[in-house]
């Protein structure tokens, strides 16, 4: 994927994460999706080159679905390459 200049973005928690809302996709984008425990493990986050995060306001919950996640991203996604 990325030696067809594919980036890989992660859904994922992490320090260097930009909010969904503010992601500047770039082209022709592949998502990684982790554990809806865990998280993506080190060899997964190690393919990626940057990270995205869903915002999530009050206390309820820690994560997402990973089929809402997706949802949320893609739609974004969506959003964004229909200009």
């Amino acid at each position: 994927v990325k030696t067809n200049g594919v980036e890989i973005i992660g859904i994922e928690i992490d320090e260097s994460s930009v909010d969904i809302e503010e992601c500047k996709f770039q082209g022709d984008t592949c998502f990684m999706m982790g554990n809806e425990g865990q998280g993506m493990n080190t060899k997964q986050k190690s393919f990626c080159d940057r990270f995205v995060k869903i915002s999530q306001y009050g206390g309820g919950t820690a994560s997402l679905n990973v089929n809402v996640a997706a949802s949320i991203v893609f739609h974004r996604f969506h959003h964004w390459a229909r200009g």
